[in-house]
C-alpha cells in the first residue's frame, strides 16, 4: 500500500495541526523512525510524545540513533560550570523532553525507545535502554525498521530559496532515509513521511536534494529553525597521537579515506596534515616509533601529490578540515568510462583533442546513447552533440558517422562537440555528518562549486560496494577505513560495542560494514586503532586480551590492528604469528599475563621468549619520542578547535582533578589540605573561574567557592 493521496503536498505552520493529521491517518499504533544525530525534528517528535503522554491508547514506538541534549550537570559545580557552555554553544538547541523522560526511566508505559548507537557509555546503567537496543550494520538499519513494522518517517530538512521557489535537503541526515523511502513503497500498510523545515541545518546538494513530493506533510512555520547540536572535540593526548601518527602513515597517495570519530580519529586526520604540510618531520617520527616498514609496504611517509577520496559514513570536522586544506581533493564520477577515463589521466589536456585521445589511448569505438549522457552531464561533450540512428548530429546541425576510427569524425567532434571541461567530480561521499558549531558554520559558507564536490548519500551507497562493484572498485582505489576499538584479542579480533557482561556501549554501527569492504576490495585494508591499556601504574588493564565473550569483529576477519607501540597486519598470518604480532604492540606492563596465556591454550611454544625489540613498550617511551613535536608545535592539544575556550577548558580539567581526588584515600588527604588552605581568591585564575561560575558575589554559596579554589590548590 502506498502512501495516502490526500497528504500528498499538505502543507503545516505548526507542529500541533500536523500531529492531527498524523494520528488522523495512521491511527494508535505509531511506529516512528527517524535519523541519528542532528536529522531529528525535535519539536515534532516532542509533540507526538506530548501526545502519547496524555493518551494511554496511544502507542508510540520511536526507533532511531545517536540522540543528544545539552548536558546537565551531575553536581552542583558541574552545574555552574556548564550553565555559561550552554548558553554560548547550544543556545536555541531545543532540549527534547522524551530524551530526558527517556533518560529518567519515565516514559510512560506506551511509548518505547529502539536505539541501534547510542553516545558511547551513556547506556550503561540503564536496564531498558539495554534490553531495547538493536544490534543491526548500519546498512541494515532501514530493513530492519520495516521489519518492526515502521509506519512513520520523519526528518529535518533544510531549505534554500532557487528561483523563488523552494528547494529541499535531507541536509547531513540523507544515511538511513535515502534507502528507507523506496522499501515502504512496497509494504502492505498505511505510512507517511514527514519533513520539518530548519534553517538551522547546512543546505546539501547532490543525492540529498530532495523534490517535496517524498514527504506526505511539511511543517514550516517560516522561521530561522535552531542550530544543530554541537559536538565538542575531546583533548588528544600522547597514546592517541601515537596512534593517529601511525594510522596515518598506512594512507597511500591517491587513495581512499573512511575515517571513525573521537581523539583518535581527530589524532589521525591531524597527522595527515601533518604528514602533507611537514612530510620530514612526520617521517622521521614515523621511523622513530619504529613504523617505516609497513608504511612504505601499505602507505607513505610523503606529502599527498594526488590527493584523496573521501568515503565515510560519517563526514567529520576533521575530514571536512582535510577537504578545506586540499588534502581531501581526488575526484570519482558516476559513469564507469568517465571514471576509467580518469584514473588513467585521459582527461588531462596534452595538446590532443578529447576525443582523440580517447580513441588513442583507449580505443574508443562509437559514442553510445548512455556514454553521449554522461558526457554532457561532466562537461566532457557539447550539450548540442545528439546521435540520430547510426549518426551523430554536431552542435552546428552538420552530421558525420558515429565512428572514432575515422580520423575525419575525430577532427569534426574535436573541432565542434567537445564541452566546456571536465565538472561533476565527488571527492567526498558521506551518508551524516555531525560535529562543532563552527563545523555547521564553515558548511553554511562553503562555495557553491565546493559544495557540489561533497554527496551526502545513503548510507547503502558509503557502507557496502554492492550497487556497482565495478564502478566503486575503480572509485576507492587503495582505501583505508580507520576505525575506533575498545578491546582486540591476540588472535586478531575486535571488541568495539558491548561489555564482557553484554552491555552495550555505543553499537556496531558501519564498523563491520567497512571492515567486509576493506576485504571485497583488492587494494582495501582495514585498520583499526586502540588504546594498548587504560588505567596507570605498575598494572594497568590491558586493551589487548587473550579472550572476550563476544567480537565485533570476527579473527577470520582480521586486518591490521594500531596502538601507540605499532602496527600489528594481520592478514593471512597463522595463528602463532598473528599472536606475535599482538605482542608486539602489547603494553610492555601486559604482555607477560598475555603470553602465559597464549602458552597455556598452545598456542605458543613453551620455551617462545618476547623479542627484545618490543620489551619497551611503555608511555614514557611515547612520550620522549613525541616530545620535539609537542616542543616545535605540531601537535595541538585540540587540533581542530573546540567550543570551549581555554579559560573553560583550563577549570574543566581543575574540576576533573577535583573529582578524582575525592575518589581515592590518598586524594582525599590532599583535597583535604587544599580546603584547609585553598588558593587566593585574587589569583588571577581562581577570579576567572568564579566569575565564570557566578561564584563571585557576597551571595554566592561558600562551600562550593572553597572547593574552586581548592581545586586550584591541588597538586
Amino acid at each position: 500500500m502506498s502512501k495516502f493521496p490526500t497528504m500528498s503536498s499538505s502543507r503545516f505552520n505548526d507542529v500541533e495541526t500536523a500531529v492531527d493529521a498524523i494520528l488522523e491517518h495512521l491511527g494508535s499504533r505509531i511506529v516512528l523512525g527517524t535519523p541519528l544525530g542532528i536529522g531529528k525534528p525535535n519539536a515534532l517528535l516532542d509533540a507526538l510524545y506530548a501526545r502519547a503522554q496524555k493518551d494511554a491508547t496511544l502507542s508510540l514506538d520511536i526507533i532511531t540513533a545517536l540522540s543528544l541534549n545539552p548536558p546537565r550537570g551531575s553536581s552542583a559545580l558541574e552545574s555552574r560550570f556548564l550553565a555559561p557552555v550552554i548558553e554560548r554553544v547550544w543556545g536555541d538547541y531545543p532540549e527534547m523532553r522524551w530524551l530526558r523522560d527517556f533518560e529518567a526511566n519515565q516514559l510512560p508505559s506506551n511509548v518505547r525507545v529502539i536505539e541501534f548507537y547510542v553516545p558511547s557509555g551513556a547506556r550503561l546503567k540503564h536496564p531498558q535502554a539495554q534490553q531495547d537496543y538493536i544490534s543491526s550494520n548500519y546498512t541494515h538499519v532501514a530493513r530492519d525498521m520495516v521489519s518492526r513494522g515502521v509506519n512513520l518517517l520523519v526528518q529535518a530538512v533544510a531549505v534554500r530559496d532557487e528561483g523563488g521557489a523552494p528547494c529541499y535537503s535531507l541536509a547531513g541526515n540523507p544515511d538511513v532515509s535515502l534507502q528507507l523511502l523506496p522499501m515502504l513503497q512496497s509494504v502492505d500498510w498505511p505510512w507517511m513521511a514527514v519533513g520539518m523545515v530548519n534553517r538551522g541545518l547546512p543546505w546539501m546538494g547532490n543525492d540529498a536534494r530532495v523534490d517535496d513530493s517524498v514527504f506526505d506533510a511539511l511543517i514550516d512555520d517560516g522561521g530561522p529553525g535552531h542550530r544543530p547540536f554541537a559536538v565538542p572535540h575531546e583533548p588528544v593526548d600522547d597514546s592517541a597521537w601515537a596512534v593517529g601518527l601511525r594510522a596515518a602513515s598506512l594512507v597511500r597517495d591517491g587513495g581512499t579515506l573512511q575515517v571513525g570519530i573521537g581523539s583518535l580519529g581527530d589524532a589521525c586526520c591531524h597527522a595527515l596534515r601533518l604528514r602533507d604540510r611537514q612530510p620530514e618531520a612526520f617521517a622521521k617520527v614515523i621511523a622513530e616509533l619504529g613504523g617505516n616498514a609497513v608504511a612504505q609496504a601499505v602507505g607513505g611517509c610523503g606529502g599527498f601529490t594526488e590527493g584523496l577520496y573521501v568515503a565515510s559514513e560519517l563526514i567529520s570536522n576533521p575530514l571536512f578540515s582535510l577537504f578545506e586544506d586540499g588534502i581531501v581533493r581526488r575526484e570519482v564520477f558516476d559513469d564507469i568510462d568517465i571514471q576509467r577515463w580518469a584514473a588513467a589521466g585521459l582527461l588531462a589536456q596534452d595538446g590532443r583533442g578529447l576525443f582523440e585521445r580517447l580513441h588513442a589511448e583507449d580505443g574508443l569505438p562509437r559514442l553510445n546513447r548512455g556514454l553521449l549522457a554522461a558526457m554532457q552531464r561532466h562537461g566532457l561533450a557539447h550539450p548540442g552533440l545528439q546521435r540520430d540512428g547510426q549518426q551523430l548530429r554536431l552542435p552546428d546541425g552538420d552530421t558525420c558517422a558515429n565512428d572514432l576510427s575515422d580520423p575525419a569524425v575525430r577532427a569534426a567532434l574535436d573541432a565542434q562537440a567537445q564541452g566546456e571541461g571536465l565538472r561533476g567530480g565527488i571527492a567526498m561521499h558521506g551518508a551524516f555528518f555531525i560535529g562543532p558549531g563552527d563545523f555547521y558554520q564553515r558548511l553554511h559558507r562553503l562555495p557553491e562549486a565546493d559544495r557540489a564536490r561533497i554527496n551526502m548519500t545513503s548510507v547503502a551507497e558509503v557502507n557496502r560496494v554492492y550497487t556497482d562493484y565495478r564502478l566503486e572498485r575503480l572509485q576507492r582505489r587503495h582505501p583505508r577505513f580507520i576505525n575506533l576499538t575498545m578491546k582486540a584479542t591476540l588472535l586478531g579480533a575486535a571488541v568495539s560495542d558491548q561489555l564482557s557482561d553484554g552491555k552495550v556501549v555505543s553499537g556496531v554501527g558501519g564498523q563491520f560494514d567497512f571492515v567486509s569492504i576493506a576485504h571485497q576490495l583488492p587494494e582495501g585494508r582495514s585498520v583499526l586503532c586502540l588504546r594498548a591499556s587504560r588505567g596507570g601504574g605498575a598494572q594497568p588493564e590491558s586493551n589487548i586480551v587473550w579472550e572476550y565473550p563476544h567480537t565485533t569483529v570476527p579473527r577470520h576477519m582480521r586486518d591490521i590492528i594500531v596502538t601507540e607501540y605499532g602496527v600489528a597486519d594481520l592478514r593471512g598470518k597463522t595463528d602463532r604469528e598473528c599472536i606475535e604480532a599482538m605482542l608486539a604492540i602489547a603494553d610492555s606492563r601486559c604482555q607477560p599475563a598475555l603470553i602465559e596465556a597464549a602458552k597455556s591454550a598452545g598456542k605458543l611454544p613453551s620455551d617462545y621468549v618476547l623479542p627484545d625489540s618490543a620489551r619497551h613498550n611503555t608511555p614514557e617511551g611515547i612520550a620522549r619520542v613525541l616530545a620535539p613535536l609537542h616542543e616545535a608545535e605540531y601537535l595541538p592539544r585540540l587540533p581542530f578547535g573546540c567550543d570551549l575556550n581555554a579559560d573553560e577548558l583550563a577549570l574543566a580539567g581543575r574540576l576533573k582533578h577535583l573529582k578524582a581526588a575525592a575518589g581515592t584515600w590518598s586524594g582525599r588527604w590532599q583535597l583535604l589540605r587544599a580546603l584547609l588552605r585553598p588558593a587566593a581568591v585574587d589569583e588571577p585564575e581562581v577570579a576567572k573561574a568564579l566569575r565564570h561560575m557566578r561564584l563571585d558575589g557576597a551571595e554566592a554559596p561558600r562551600k562550593l567557592q572553597r572547593l574552586v579554589r581548592a581545586a586550584y590548590a591541588l597538586h
